[in-house]
């Protein structure tokens, strides 16, 4: 199994997991004020300092006549980094045997840079360009409006966003939404704000079965079982811990699996209910 390209299916539907990067990395940062001891033992490690599997991933999900990305990577910093496929998601593609005009739409969990680095890049002559040209770009609208009026102007986060967004809004391209509503045909938004104020999750739905794409709400499927155990990158702790609890309740009443970008590829499960709170279990590829 590969850590940066694999298929999996839900009902009728193949998703493809693709890496733009897959290092392994120290991941204390993702469990701020958390006891070590706590935290390093559901992960299975020794130690803090212990690197394990990370991915900056997206999602090509086919059908109905769209191709449709679920973020796009990190970009020129992953290459930077010197990590396994970093800034290789136009490879990815290509083995995926799509080109990136073929792109129909690109729904954003957020707009980190991590998860927009391929919205725009550089030209061989210098100039940015956008990489999907015909795509349209799906984005809460509150999550679009915080990065380009209400966050910090010096701060490097927004002036990232901003270079990420303002030419494909410029070209038209960018359609927001809001809430919880289907944004395509068998994929919904469910706002999980916290990490981000408009940050989404989605859902795909195939013939009966789904599967929940969490973005950031998760960076590790230990978040499902411990709602408060938050990230330091996480803007409203509070706000993200209770949308832990959605996405958790949504996932085990709906039966839906689950997966995010930040889990390392292969990884799919289900949340379970159990005394006290909930449970991860994790399953192959389907």
């Amino acid at each position: 199994m590969s850590r940066l390209f694999e298929k999996f299916t839900v009902g009728n539907q193949e998703i493809i997991a693709l890496s733009d990067g897959a290092p392994e990395r120290a991941l204390g940062g993702f469990f701020n004020g958390v006891d070590p001891a706590l935290w390093t033992a559901a992960l299975g490690i020794a130690g803090p300092d212990e690197g394990v599997p990370f991915n900056f991933g997206t999602f090509l999900i086919s059908g109905g006549g769209r191709k449709v990305l679920v973020d796009s990577g990190f970009g020129a910093p992953a290459k930077a980094m010197g990590i396994l496929g970093g800034g290789e998601l136009d490879l990815r593609l290509a083995e995926a045997g799509v080109n990136p005009g073929e792109i129909t739409d690109v729904i954003h969990t957020h707009l980190h840079g991590d998860h927009i680095g391929w919205n725009v890049v550089k030209g061989a002559d210098g100039a940015d360009t956008l990489s999907f040209p015909n795509a349209t770009y799906h984005v809460a609208a509150r999550e679009l409006d915080y990065w380009l009026n209400g966050a910090p102007k010096d701060d490097d986060r927004t002036k990232t966003a901003a270079y990420h967004t303002v030419p494909i809004q410029a070209a038209g391209h960018i359609k927001t939404f809001d809430g919880d509503v289907e944004v395509l045909p068998g994929i919904s938004a469910i706002a999980t704000p916290g990490h981000t104020p408009g940050h989404t999750s989605f859902i795909v739905s195939s013939a009966g079965a789904e599967v929940l794409i969490v973005g950031d709400a998760a960076h590790h499927p230990v978040h499902f079982e411990h709602h408060d155990w938050i990230p330091g990158v996480d803007l409203d702790p509070a706000e993200s811990t209770r949308s832990r609890g959605k996405i958790s309740a949504l996932a085990a009443d709906r039966g839906a699996m689950v997966t995010g970008g930040h889990f390392p590829i292969l990884t799919l499960g289900y949340v379970r209910r159990v005394e006290g709170g909930y449970r991860w279990e994790g399953v192959g590829a389907k």
